[in-house]
């Protein structure tokens, strides 16, 4: 059986093709990786003097808020989370309840990378003294407040579908190199036809 012997400047091309996609794929190898924690805001073990008004993980890269959860429980197993978690650059930030009482707190957290992938983990930390109850509004306050038109379902409708359209940067990477693979393999097949009818 004949082998077909590819011409010189096929492998050329081939060679020329094989370094580009290479140059594209060293990028995207610390792009994909999933993001790792750097630092957690109190440290994990950490004493303080008084409950702190939230806490935060700090990640290698920023993560994505939905799908994220942050848990704050206490001795007696009461969860002192106030609100969603609110990503704020690479940090995740979880308010805390006022009027949380002294005692030693676990902080068990799941957060969606930005390759939309979850990773999870815990830390604790211990308060001295409980947080002060928030102080009642002044009327003056209450009359601002009242005041402040507050949004409208349309509007808040289209700020989910607005997060929900958001992809992380690690997709079109990735949609980006198939392209890049498929233009490649079609180049190669159209140059090995054309040196065969040769």
């Amino acid at each position: 059986m004949a082998l077909t012997v590819i011409p010189r400047p096929t492998n050329r091309m081939l060679t020329v093709l094989a370094l580009v996609l290479v140059a594209f794929l060293l990028p995207v190898a610390p792009a994909s990786a999933h993001e790792t924690v750097t630092g957690t805001n109190p440290e994990d073990g950490q004493k303080l003097s008084t409950t702190p008004e939230a806490i935060e993980i700090s990640f290698s890269d920023t993560p994505l808020s939905m799908g994220s959860k942050i848990q704050i429980t206490d001795s007696s197993g009461t969860n002192w989370a106030k609100g969603d978690v609110e990503i704020d650059g690479d940090a995740a930030v979880q308010p805390i309840k006022s009027g949380a009482p002294a005692g030693e707190y676990t902080v068990t957290w799941r957060v969606v990378s930005s390759d939309s992938h979850p990773i999870d983990g815990t830390f604790s930390f211990t308060a001295t003294n409980g947080a002060s109850p928030s102080s009642a509004p002044s009327p003056k306050q209450t009359e601002n407040d009242s005041s402040a038109p507050e949004p409208s379902q349309t509007e808040t409708a289209q700020a989910t579908d607005e997060e929900d359209l958001k992809f992380p940067a690690s997709f079109i990477v990735v949609w980006i190199l198939l392209f890049v693979a498929a233009v490649l393999v079609i180049v190669t097949l159209v140059l090995q036809q054309k040196h065969k009818r040769q």
